[in-house]
């Protein structure tokens, strides 16, 4: 309960907030009313009051009550801490749980002087609490990430007003503006981003309504809805993305910025009729979850170094080639990121734009208003480019204008549909590009896939048994590969192949369960040089470059994935399900 009368502690606080400026001692007994007639605590009532800034407040709170402030939107906290005392505890108390060190718990506050909740926190937990203090909105966003199942979730607002949120009978809008609807939408996306989900799929089906979110490239179901809820979702995602709500025969594309936490992340929709009502894919593009670093795209040295330096050029192509998903565009904005400096004028073309970067001319094609990546291209032509990125080259003309833009003192980074960097020159020569423009201006060919990584927290190293063994040994011969690599200089000298332990997730909740958590991409390098201009010119086989490559030391895909399976950053399973579709 909130103190009744102007202690000492409070006395002090006022003293403290008086020499701020911030409040006389009639405007603070003002507040300790309204304290007690809202029955909240003081220091939390001076936080929401947006007159009053928090760094200021937190600095005077920390004096008083002697408990530092911390910022709990830039912490990893672990579910087990945060279930440490139950979900409505902290929500109705403001008070979350960070940190446990031995016998010491961390407990974040936005009122310090509720010693009520405390002594309930030491006995719950058995543990010593140490206070810190932090703002409402820090609090609210470390609540979001309590692991309550989106099930129980939904559950709850369903019941609340279940007979409503069925008996909808009115307009389409009104559905969409609907409080429950509005609730059930907020919740699939919230929880999509603290899943760190790349997509988000609602789907009908007969009777039900199934919400998967694709988590590292791995579609997962993470709850059914009763079948009567999807007009009144559908209408919701429709209305914010600005898609026409009754339009239900054709698909329909769209966009939305959706709050989360302390941003705005980009929210791409597509809506699709299918026999049992229309189907909705969210593609999540959040920035902030993009470090566009060299460094994490998971290159190895050789391959890293060689990209650095590649970098330096001024004109040429570089392509990078795999299927959708691999994690193409991701290669290309790190590569432009590089690139990007004060002297240059980057510009692309881009179907769509994913990821805004600073500092660099972004277009994208529109086929109805007759923007292609042929006739954008050409106009990015006009616009005084020193780098050109074409999103993807899918005809012979695309083609053609973004090669002799390569020979006329371009740098051209773009991407293409194959299954290997090995495939690359056929595939631009089949769509029409003459081999003399390709040997000529193809300096750089990257193939690559991501495979998930084995998630740090609950990894373990075990040697494989002769069963497993020799199932995978089907698949590669592990021995020689690691001869090779280490004869590259990839693996220490004095490493044993038969001491070799591979990496293992065990499952825990950081990764829910799934012994994974995140990406690597894995790659193999076509570079063009004297021989492989020769070969390109004389129309020679992927299999021919490919071997004349691997003879100069090149690794190969599925080597390259070998090499992050023997550094203990992915398994032999994921290796085998990416490179042997």
């Amino acid at each position: 309960m909130v103190l009744k009368k102007f202690n000492n502690l409070y006395y002090k606080l006022w003293k403290e907030l008086e020499n701020e400026g911030l409040l006389t001692k009639d405007e603070f007994k003002g507040v300790l009313k309204q304290a007690r007639n809202e029955r909240k605590y003081v220091t939390h009532l001076l936080l929401e009051n947006v007159n009053y800034p928090d760094d200021v407040l937190l600095k005077v709170y920390e004096r008083v009550f002697e408990a530092p402030k911390v910022n709990l939107h830039k912490r990893q906290i672990s579910p087990q801490i945060l279930n440490l005392i139950p979900k409505e505890v902290a929500e109705m108390y403001s008070v979350v749980l960070f940190k446990k060190d031995r016998n010491i718990i961390n407990v974040a506050t936005t009122a310090p002087e509720n010693q009520q909740t405390i002594d309930f926190i030491k006995k719950k937990t058995g543990l010593e609490p140490f206070v810190f203090v932090t703002t409402p909105k820090d609090i609210q966003i470390a609540l979001r990430r309590y692991k309550n199942k989106l099930a129980d979730e939904f559950e709850q607002i369903i019941k609340s007003s279940m007979k409503e949120a069925m008996d909808v009978d009115d307009t389409e809008e009104n559905m969409a503006n609907f409080v429950p609807v509005i609730k059930m939408v907020d919740s699939i996306l919230d929880r999509g981003l603290l899943n760190k989900a790349s997509d988000v799929h609602i789907e009908p089906n007969g009777r039900k309504v199934t919400v998967r979110f694709r988590v590292d490239g791995m579609l997962q179901k993470v709850v059914e809805l009763p079948k009567q809820l999807h007009p009144a979702i559908l209408a919701r995602i429709k209305l914010i993305a600005k898609l026409k709500i009754d339009e239900h025969k054709k698909p329909q594309d769209g966009r939305f910025n959706y709050r989360y936490e302390d941003r705005d992340v980009a929210m791409r929709v597509s809506v699709m009729p299918t026999m049992y009502g229309s189907k909705i894919v969210l593609r999540i593009l959040d920035t902030t979850e993009k470090d566009f670093s060299l460094t994490k795209l998971g290159l190895n040295k050789r391959d890293y170094t060689f990209i650095k330096s590649e970098a330096n050029k001024t004109q040429g192509m570089l392509l990078v080639t795999g299927p959708t998903g691999s994690g193409k565009t991701t290669t290309l904005y790190t590569i432009l990121r590089l690139l990007n400096k004060e002297d240059v004028n980057i510009c692309t073309i881009e179907d769509p734009i994913e990821y805004g970067l600073d500092g660099i001319n972004q277009s994208q094609i529109n086929p109805n208003g007759g923007v292609t990546f042929a006739s954008g291209l050409r106009s990015l032509l006009r616009q005084d480019p020193n780098i050109l990125m074409v999103g993807e080259i899918r005809d012979q003309e695309t083609g053609e204008i973004s090669v002799n833009s390569a020979m006329t003192g371009h740098l051209v980074l773009s991407t293409l549909h194959t299954n290997s960097a090995f495939l690359a020159p056929q595939r631009l020569i089949e769509m029409g590009v003459q081999p003399y423009l390709v040997a000529s201006v193809v300096d750089t060919i990257i193939g690559q896939r991501l495979v998930r990584k084995i998630c740090s927290s609950c990894r373990s190293y075990v040697r494989t048994d002769s069963k497993a063994f020799e199932r995978y040994q089907r698949y590669f011969d592990l021995q020689k590969i690691f001869l090779k690599l280490q004869k590259l200089g990839y693996i220490n000298a004095d490493e044993k192949f038969e001491n070799i332990k591979f990496g293992k997730g065990r499952g825990c909740n950081k990764c829910n369960k799934s012994g994974y958590r995140g990406r690597i991409g894995i790659y193999e390098m076509l570079r063009n040089d004297d021989h492989i201009h020769k070969m390109i010119l004389a129309n020679a086989s992927a299999d021919d470059i490919r071997s004349y490559a691997v003879e100069q030391g090149a690794l190969t895909m599925q080597e390259d994935g070998l090499l992050k399976v023997f550094e203990g950053k992915t398994t032999l399973d994921e290796v085998i399900r990416v490179t042997y579709q």
